[in-house]
This record gives C-alpha cells, structure tokens and sequence, in this order.
C-alpha cells in the first residue's frame, strides 16, 4: 500500500506530544550570531576587567607569597592561584554566554524541559537513512547558508580592509601595545559587520527551520483520524452512546407522562405532557413530548392512566418549539395554557359531581 501524503495541518495534541519530546524548532545560527554580536559588542567592557585580573595574576605571580623552591607545594600554589584569577578574568564572558543561550533559547521554543533528545537514536546511524539525509532539502539548505556566509564573509572583510591594507605593514615596526590600539577600530569595524551578516543568516534559518518543522510534522489523513479517535472516541462507540442516552431520557420522560395534569396535542404530528400542582409549583412544567410515533406513544401512556387529551394545535406546536422537558412552560402562554388547565379541572369536577 502507498504511502499517504502528508497534507493535514497538525493537531494540538500532536504539537503538544512533539513538544514534551524536545521536538521544536530551533535555530542553531540565529542561536549563534546573537552570541557572536551580544559577546563582540560586551568585549570592550569585559576585556579590562578580564586584562586586570590577568595582570594581578601575573604580579602575584612575581611576589614572595609563593614558596621560595618550586616543589609540589610551589605548583600547586602556582596552579590554585592562577586558576582562581583564571576564572575570575573569564567569568563575565562564561555568564554572559550562559544568560545568552537561556534567554535566545526562550525567546525561539519558550520553556521547554526534555531528556527525550538525550536518549540514543539507533535510526540516525542507518546507512539508508544517512544517505537520504545526503540528498535532502535540509542538507542543500545548510550548504547554501555556509556557502553564502563563507562568501559574503570574505567579501565583507575584503571591502572594509581594503582601505586599511597600508596600516598593516606598519603594525610590524610597531610594539604590541601600539599594534593593539592601532588595529582595535578596524576589528571593531570588521567585527560589528560581520555579526550583522551572521544575524541576517540567522534571521532566515529562524524563519526557514519553522517553515520546514510545519511541514514535517504535517499528518496524513488516517492519522488524523486516529488522532481524532484518541481525543473524541470512536465515532460508532459515541454514536451508540448517543442512541443510548436519547433511550434513556425517552424512558425517563415517558415515565413522567402518568403524573402529567394534561396532555395537548396537534393532534397527529405533536403531543406534549404538562404537570402542575397548585400552591406548589410555580408555573406549569413539560415533562413530556414528541412529534408522529412518539406523540402517539405519550398519549398511548395517557389514556392507559387516564390523563386527559386536549387538542390544540398552536398552543401544541408552541409547546413543542419554545420548551423543553423539564423546563417551565414560557410566560407567553401561561394564559393558553391556564384554559386549558381550567377546562380539565371543570371536566374532572363534572365528572366526579361536583363544582369549582
């Protein structure tokens, strides 16, 4: 059998199901361009923190708080000391980088927690797979993308250096210090416009990885309706539900039918059963009603128990299209209503011999 197409726009369920996975769309260089650039525009705030320490680390390094003979004692000294500076020149970039990956990862997926990815996937070292991978729309995609930034890279460098190719040649005669300030602006140049190429990338793989994660978790059309079986049910089980609980409510109301006070009918099409009990109802209530082989059934049941029949077309009809069982009857017929009512409690008073 042929493989359907997968043409269906995906469920909620299914995202949700994908989601808990870690199966979400995520740029790796949008991720990586915002940390170049955020890191690259920080360097000139973090880098004198970072060259100070540095620089203490070295003078400590010089004084007479190390033990005088370079002994196990010496190098671990020297390694605990220069371990600790260490780490204090190189914190602010490690904690920016850090806060970076949290916050670029929010603002792509929101907060998404998931060991699902760890797990071992013995399917991604099948050769056959492997070789579709090879040939995929994803794999010319990323060639493309490192093409592209490869080439505008070197272009990019190419038109802000050229310029400045002469300064080179004197960065040789110069000390180390000198050469560093002398070059500092066209790295920062070079730097500030190569990170605008990498986030210009970046913002087309964001825009392309969503495009090309809607198209893959597409369903076909059974497993949309496997999918709507899982979340709504089989639709025979609730169809038979459905049959089960209407035979149920009929059972119930026409139970009712030999405590109703009347019934009013059209009188073929519709019958529908009213109940009242002076002083303790408010107000007539329907306790039954149906339309052709069920109106029959509900004054079937009321002669079998003696419930007067009273026709009345419109009043039936109204009856049948304004209320519902178990409801008060609608104030716009509590008049036609209360007629009626008044001519069965004269008839069952006529019958019984007495008067109103």
């Amino acid at each position: 059998m042929p493989a359907q197409e997968k043409t269906e726009a995906p469920t909620p369920r299914r995202r949700e199901e994908l989601r808990k996975k870690g199966q979400v769309p995520v740029s790796v260089d949008f991720s990586s361009s915002f940390h170049f650039l955020s890191l690259f525009l920080a360097l000139g705030a973090l880098l004198p923190h970072s060259a100070r320490k540095l620089e203490e680390c070295f003078a400590v390094l010089w004084t007479e708080r190390l033990p005088p003979s370079p002994d196990f004692s010496w190098a671990s000294s020297v390694l605990r000391l220069g371990g600790s500076y260490f780490v204090q020149a190189v914190a602010p970039f490690v904690a920016l980088a850090l806060g970076m990956g949290v916050f670029l990862g929010f603002v792509q997926t929101g907060f998404v927690f998931s060991f699902e990815r760890l797990r071992p996937r013995f399917d991604q070292v099948n050769p056959l797979q492997g070789m579709g991978r090879l040939f995929s729309l994803r794999t010319v995609v990323e060639f493309l993308k490192v093409a592209l930034k490869t080439l505008l890279g070197i272009l990019l460098a190419y038109v802000v250096l050229r310029g400045s190719l002469p300064v080179f040649g004197d960065l040789l005669g110069m000390e180390l210090l000198e050469a560093l300030r002398a070059s500092g602006g066209l790295v920062r140049k070079l730097g500030l416009y190569l990170g605008g190429l990498f986030l210009a990338v970046g913002f087309f793989d964001l825009f392309y990885q969503r495009f090309e994660y809607e198209r893959n978790i597409r369903m076909t059309k059974e497993e949309l309706k496997e999918e709507y079986r899982r979340t709504e049910g089989d639709p025979l089980v609730k169809s038979r539900l459905r049959a089960r609980q209407r035979e149920l409510a009929r059972r119930r109301m026409m139970q009712e039918v030999p405590k109703a006070q009347v019934v009013v009918t059209n009188p073929v099409h519709v019958a529908c059963a009213l109940r009242y009990e002076r002083g303790k109802m408010r107000a007539p209530v329907l306790v039954a009603k149906g339309k052709r082989l069920l109106a029959e059934r509900i004054k079937a049941i009321a002669r079998e128990h003696g419930v007067p029949i009273v026709e009345n077309r419109e009043v039936a009809w109204d009856l049948y299209r304004f209320c519902e069982v178990g409801q008060e009857i609608p104030h716009f017929l509590y008049r036609a209503v209360a007629e009626i009512l008044a001519f069965v409690y004269r008839l069952q008073a006529a019958r019984e011999g007495r008067s109103l």
